[in-house]
């Protein structure tokens, strides 16, 4: 694994140090794809996102001192699924607001998609989102990991080609898919709770 992975565990109560610039940057280098992906889940355009991006981000850098971190206490992912929530609907008011005085607003519904997400919603969408992200980080750790062979041979398997089919396909012997796809989902189960444990 990266060097740089290594104190994941601690990257969010190092970011919370408004003094540590290294440690925020590596958390906004890992949670924006993330963020990017609930904000366009809330059926926000790609014209808007990155500005929302920018303003989820600034929310959470003042909401820090706020949060508390700890095994007892609200999920990170928790609170920043309501920090991303509000800052879209903050984001949107502003907008809608600015739009009614030059005259530019032919009407509500443009603006009331995002606003029909409840925060259960949203949360429920962010846990689902965060399984998809740590198991898309999984794999491509394991491409650093295992050979091609091993990769393409677990990806097929889990897109129910059949063994055989496999095995023809790579030339190699039924019995080395098998044990490869082993390995590999082995491999990949570890390497979730990893992260899970890191990011979490």
């Amino acid at each position: 694994m990266d060097k740089n992975n290594n104190t994941r565990l601690t990257l969010i109560q190092r970011a919370m140090n408004q003094e540590d610039e290294q440690a925020w940057n590596e958390f906004v280098e890992v949670y924006k794809n993330y963020i990017y992906v609930i904000i366009r889940q809330m059926n926000v355009s790609k014209d808007d996102c990155d500005d929302l991006l920018q303003q989820v981000f600034v929310k959470i850098w003042k909401g820090f001192e706020d949060f508390e971190y700890g095994k007892n206490r609200s999920k990170f992912r928790t609170w920043l699924g309501g920090v991303t929530h509000r800052a879209v609907i903050d984001y949107f008011r502003k907008e809608k607001s600015l739009a009614k005085k030059q005259d530019k607003v032919s009407s509500d519904s443009e603006y009331t998609d995002f606003m029909s997400f409840t925060q259960s919603e949203v949360e429920q969408m962010a846990e689902k989102e965060w399984r998809i992200y740590i198991s898309n980080l999984a794999m491509q750790n394991l491409k650093k990991i295992f050979s091609g062979k091993a990769i393409e041979a677990f990806e097929m398997s889990v897109a129910e080609v059949p063994g055989e089919k496999i095995a023809a396909k790579l030339d190699i012997a039924l019995d080395s898919v098998y044990n490869l796809k082993s390995r590999v989902k082995k491999r990949l189960v570890e390497e979730i709770k990893i992260l899970r444990e890191e990011y979490e």
